[in-house]
């Protein structure tokens, strides 16, 4: 769902890339490198995603927002994009919009679910979705290793990954089952690639 912006299409020349890919593939580990190795490049955006969990608790650094603010925050246009997932609400702040109008490349994380809004908000021709993917014996390794879900979850976990598909011209694949290096490369590259795109894993 969208953050209730009233945007009707693109006026800048930046680019909005979403980052996608199952539970336990690494994308907060990419991310975090990513955003330490670019951080002298004044091209490259990484805003914090505003979730509903308590600030210092285990994952990624993100602004808190209280589970009974968040729906009316989403109704007032605080954020571009918005979603629920296990029992948590996601936002990407609305000032994103400003920093790919002003011609940046901001990368966020995001569900799959807000690819359709994002660009209908800011064109696709303006939009790059970052797929990570994974064996599944990867996934299984890493989900065990961070222990945040018991078996029954992991296994639902992995089903759900197993199914999950992402294609088109604005998708680049990026596979994170080799060693973290390779996985950082491969990650930065993605978002180094010139716009527009055609579809390459």
């Amino acid at each position: 769902m969208t953050g209730g912006h009233d945007y009707n299409g693109p006026t800048g020349y930046g680019l909005l890339v979403l980052v996608v890919g199952p539970s336990g593939v690494g994308k907060d580990t990419l991310l975090d490198a990513a955003r330490e190795r670019l951080a002298q490049d004044k091209q490259f955006c990484f805003p914090r995603r505003c979730i509903t969990r308590p600030a210092g608790t285990v994952g990624e650094i993100h602004i808190p927002v209280r589970p009974e603010d968040f729906g009316q925050m989403a109704r007032q246009g605080a954020f571009l994009l918005s979603w629920k997932a296990h029992d948590l609400g996601y936002g990407i702040p609305r000032h994103v919009l400003e920093e790919v109008e002003a011609g940046k490349t901001v990368i966020v994380n995001v569900s799959r679910s807000v690819i359709d809004d994002a660009c209908e908000l800011v064109g696709q021709k303006n939009v790059r979705v970052v797929n990570i993917r994974a064996s599944a014996a990867a996934l299984r390794k890493r989900l065990e290793a961070r222990g945040r879900e018991d078996a029954l979850d992991i296994e639902r976990r992995l089903a759900r990954a197993s199914a999950y598909q992402v294609d088109g011209d604005y998708v680049v694949h990026v596979d994170n089952d080799a060693d973290l290096e390779t996985g950082i490369l491969r990650f930065i590259r993605a978002l180094e690639l010139p716009q527009p795109i055609a579809n390459r894993a």
